[in-house]
């Protein structure tokens, strides 16, 4: 099939994604730098000169850092902080074949700082309503780039470079940002691949991570479809698809501690719009340690008409168990349930940061929602989660919830199992659960309050 990515469409139609999806699907050009402006501030540099050892540094960029000339193209419009990195590694640190390796150059952030003013109903904890882009560029050349939306993670691998200076460009994007800065940590690492030989299946491992908010506010994900009412608790899709009337809302936070990639895809009639309920199959992806692969069963899609995308059946569910003040299970069966599906798998943040085996971002989204391929008679979409990332579903997401109309005040436990059908092969199928213990109050009326008391054992 040949490559295409059809325009956004009208739901979409937000400049900052279209900006990124080109920039993630590296569609920009790649031009020489220009020699930075003498009369400038001397920039923050480090060494990376270490195989075990990683070189941490720390910054924020925003509106005060304007272009000033010297920038690449990159950064010829927007602010940029750049950083001068030094590898000087060990002599022999790449020369085994058998162990193919790079350095790995990442940056996270916080979003908005303390103090800054952002706009009504924008909430100031999560770096996802800002973004930030990273190059890398060594004697004028662009040698890597980890660029796009929806992220609080960046990061690109540079296999087997040269001993030398190179420069580091953190991108601001005045497009989409909400706070006029960002702090952010950054880094460089030697990363190795798994071993060649033998040859063996680099399996992908998911496991659930805490839960960092369990609510009963209203949500707000515009994007897809209207806001509900002030007080609410659940999208008009929620109440009509499934009756939902009280809905306790929570992040869910998948990571990936494999030794590959989880990578899904399916094939649908090019632009039709499905039947509601028919599903297509998946295939799970399974990459080797020599470059090779295989494909298997891994589940099935079913197209959603209210947001206008598919929905992956065998993502993760939530169930609702009664407990007791130390937050063990009561009871023969959960209180509520919920099946959380997938809309969009997608390297969301580095799960360890500054821990070896985690990949470069691979995995956007919105891409995503677009089909990978096409021959005009089939689209194939494609998504995943590399190794060492997390995909993030926020608490205001459609679907985010488990409907609770009807239960009793109480101490409960609110538990998560990611492929619950055991559809997706895994090295470990053992950890894909948590449960967080939670204290209800006031459920009989409006003010309906969650007491979040800690991770339990699964």
């Amino acid at each position: 099939m040949q490559l295409h990515r059809p325009a956004i469409r009208r739901r979409w139609l937000i400049a900052p994604i279209v900006f990124a999806t080109m920039m993630a699907s590296g569609q920009t050009t790649q031009v020489m730098a220009q020699q930075p402006d003498a009369r400038r501030a001397p920039q923050p540099r480090g060494v990376l000169d270490s195989r075990s050892r990683p070189l941490f540094w720390k910054g924020s960029v925003g509106l005060d850092d304007a272009p000033r000339g010297g920038e690449p193209v990159e950064c010829a419009t927007v602010p940029c902080e750049r950083f001068r990195l030094k590898i000087d590694l060990p002599r022999g640190t790449f020369e085994n074949p058998n162990r193919p390796g790079g350095v790995q150059v990442a940056l996270r952030w916080f979003g908005n700082p303390a103090g800054h003013t952002l706009p009504p109903g924008v909430p100031g904890c999560c770096g996802e309503f800002d973004t930030l882009h990273l190059w890398i560029y060594k004697d004028g050349a662009l040698v890597g780039q980890s660029a796009g939306i929806i992220a609080v993670s960046q990061s690109a691998f540079l296999p087997e470079p040269a001993n030398g200076w190179y420069d580091v460009w953190i991108a601001y994007d005045p497009s989409y940002n909400v706070a006029p800065e960002v702090d952010y940590e950054a880094l460089a690492e030697v990363e190795y691949r798994p071993r060649v030989h033998p040859v063996k299946r680099l399996l992908p491992d998911l496991t659930f991570r805490g839960t960092e908010r369990i609510s009963f506010e209203t949500p707000s994900f515009p994007i897809f479809e209207p806001d509900p009412p002030a007080g609410a608790t659940c999208f008009e899709s929620e109440t009509q698809e499934d009756g939902a009337q009280t809905c306790l809302r929570f992040d869910q936070v998948i990571a990936n501690r494999g030794a590959g990639p989880i990578e899904i895809a399916y094939q649908v009639p090019a632009g039709a719009t499905p039947d509601h309920g028919l599903p297509f199959p998946v295939s799970q992806r399974v990459y080797r340690s020599d470059g090779t692969f295989e494909d298997r069963p891994g589940g099935s899609v079913t197209f959603h008409p209210a947001h206008g995308h598919y929905h992956y059946s065998s993502f993760a569910n939530a169930l609702l168990w009664r407990s007791d003040a130390r937050g063990r299970k009561l009871g023969t069966a959960p209180v509520a349930a919920a099946h959380k599906v997938s809309f969009c798998m997608a390297d969301i943040r580095i799960d360890a940061w500054g821990e070896k085996g985690d990949g470069p971002r691979q995995y956007y989204a919105p891409d995503c929602l677009f089909p990978y391929a096409s021959d005009g008679v089939t689209d194939e979409y494609r998504q995943g989660i590399n190794n060492g990332w997390a995909d993030v579903y926020d608490w205001y997401i459609p679907d985010q919830y488990v409907e609770v109309s009807g239960v009793a005040d109480g101490f409960y436990r609110l538990e998560f199992c990611a492929d619950p059908f055991n559809e997706i092969e895994e090295e470990d199928e053992s950890n894909n659960c948590i449960a967080n213990h939670i204290r209800l109050t006031g459920l009989a009326g409006p003010d309906r309050r969650v007491q979040v008391l800690g991770v339990l054992e699964p």
